[in-house]
């Protein structure tokens, strides 16, 4: 698979003992599409999977703009709200392993948790939480995790915020709401939440680099600095501590190592750890919102758009069942997307705030279909 590559920054290919022949899909999606971003980021790393094998592995640049140390396959990023794909696959095994079911309302296992409209409160169940469709205005206090307030006095103030709509009958993206599946999976097990998602999903599915919270990740000498762009360069810039305050919600750090391991098993290739029968209900759309919503450009072939468990779903030119999220934090970006029904998919970190990400998700989805119907693909304009 050797080629030349148009990027300046240089390229470091992780050759992989499980690594599939390509139809040339890959290559060409990332010199399509991913190496126009990346150029935008000090560094980065992908893989892409086509029919539930890896076909490539590729780092770019740099950890930190500046030095010299390269990224490599086990680089720490920042996955942000990638992380909530996490707590949806904990929810889904503690849904499994205890009396628990995602329609069972909240208040009968959270009785500190109180809500300004008490009736709605008392409907709010675990599926609404995963689906962001508690009834909560959107971003309920997102704002005090910005200003650096512990989680649990947040979590004491949400009886001050108003609902918008019954709870399951609108979208509402939340980071604080959503993350009492934490509360959830300790009011219920041994564990912490931290510990319940390392015990029952990094550890089986060997993702032996991934880890919670700001500690782990600066402590770790193999992590990518986040970057923000000045107007004239990339600056590098310290690790902000506040969204590791919500840990199911954006508490994640990986490696592409990790990612990739995330990214088979939620094609279905470790069903020891996330049956099939799971990922069916994780992957499922859940609640409709709108392309605006879920922060997608324009494009007339993107169909319907849903929240489903954790993940965003939406079809692409008349092609139901793509799987997707993103993450973004402070000079780090992140993004995931995927088609189980093809065993296809892909996982972009970058180290900076590179524009497009959503964009190329879309273009994945477009370039994917297009293999499938032989159909040529322009360039996506930028």
């Amino acid at each position: 698979m050797k080629r030349p590559h148009l990027l300046l920054l240089s390229l470091v290919f992780a050759l992989l003992p499980h690594q599939a022949h390509s139809d040339g899909f890959a290559a060409k999606f990332e010199s399509d599409y991913v190496l126009p971003l990346v150029k935008q980021s000090p560094g980065g790393a992908l893989v892409i999977v086509e029919n539930g094998k890896v076909v490539l592995q590729q780092v770019y640049g740099v950890r930190n703009e500046g030095e010299s140390e390269r990224v490599t396959a086990e680089t720490l990023f920042r996955i942000a709200s990638l992380s909530k794909t996490f707590a949806s696959a904990a929810a889904s095994i503690l849904i499994k392993e205890t009396p628990l079911t995602w329609q069972a309302p909240l208040k009968s296992n959270l009785a500190h948790v109180k809500f300004k409209e008490p009736g709605y409160g008392e409907q709010i169940s675990l599926k609404h939480l995963m689906s962001q469709s508690s009834g909560l205005m959107p971003h309920a206090y997102t704002n005090l995790i910005e200003e650096n307030m512990s989680y649990r006095r947040i979590v004491d103030r949400l009886d001050r915020v108003d609902f918008v709509c019954a709870p399951g009958k609108c979208y509402g993206y939340q980071n604080v709401v959503f993350s009492l599946i934490a509360d959830l999976v300790e009011s219920e097990t041994e564990f912490e939440y931290t510990e319940f998602v390392d015990a029952n999903l990094f550890k089986p599915l060997a993702m032996s680099r991934a880890s919670f919270g700001h500690k782990s990740f600066v402590n770790d000498p193999n992590h990518a600095r986040p970057h923000v762009w000045t107007g004239t360069r990339w600056a590098s810039v310290k690790p902000t501590s506040h969204y590791y305050k919500v840990p199911p919600a954006a508490g994640v750090n990986a490696s592409i190592s990790d990612m990739r391991e995330w990214l088979l098993a939620q094609l279905g290739n470790n069903p020891e750890v996330l049956p099939v029968n799971m990922l069916d209900v994780m992957h499922h759309g859940v609640i409709r919102t709108s392309r605006r919503q879920a922060h997608y450009p324009y494009r007339a072939a993107l169909g319907n758009v849903y929240y489903g468990l954790g993940w965003r779903v939406f079809d692409y030119d008349g092609a139901r069942g793509f799987v997707h999220h993103g993450g973004y934090v402070n000079g780090m970006r992140s993004a995931m997307v995927f088609h189980r029904q093809t065993g296809t998919g892909m996982v972009l970190l970058t180290n900076s705030e590179a524009r497009g990400m959503n964009g190329l998700v879309l273009d994945f989805a477009a370039a994917h279909v297009a293999r499938l119907t032989q159909t040529p693909l322009p360039l996506a304009k930028r």
